[in-house]
């Protein structure tokens, strides 16, 4: 397995999601929905700011990315294990993308 993720980054997931968790039990509300409220809320923002052209989407692209770790957390899952597996599968899906996309250039071609 490979480490995308420091021993540092690990450690202030675990406190941002002990207080989120924390702020969230305390409010009575669900965690893992708040969390996914609030990735659907980032994906929108990021969108009309990249839009816009104003590079602050990149500032909530790591809000966002924050979100998905804390998610993981919530789940109790290592981010590395998991990022093993995403790596492998866009890897996948790209070229096998990109394969398609050449067979259906060359039948367009072949016309």
């Amino acid at each position: 397995m490979h480490k995308t993720f420091t021993g540092f980054s690990r450690k202030k997931i675990r406190d941002i999601h002990a207080l989120s968790l924390d702020f969230n039990e305390k409010k009575g509300n669900s965690h893992e929905r708040v969390m996914l409220d609030l990735m659907r809320e980032h994906v929108l923002e990021i969108e009309q700011l990249y839009a816009l052209g104003d590079k602050h989407y990149l500032v909530e692209t790591g809000d966002l990315l924050i979100l998905c770790l804390e998610l993981l957390a919530e789940a109790k899952t290592d981010p590395d294990l998991i990022m093993d597996r995403c790596y492998n599968r866009y890897n996948k899906k790209i070229s096998g993308l990109i394969a398609k996309d050449k067979l259906a250039d060359r039948k367009t071609k072949g016309r």
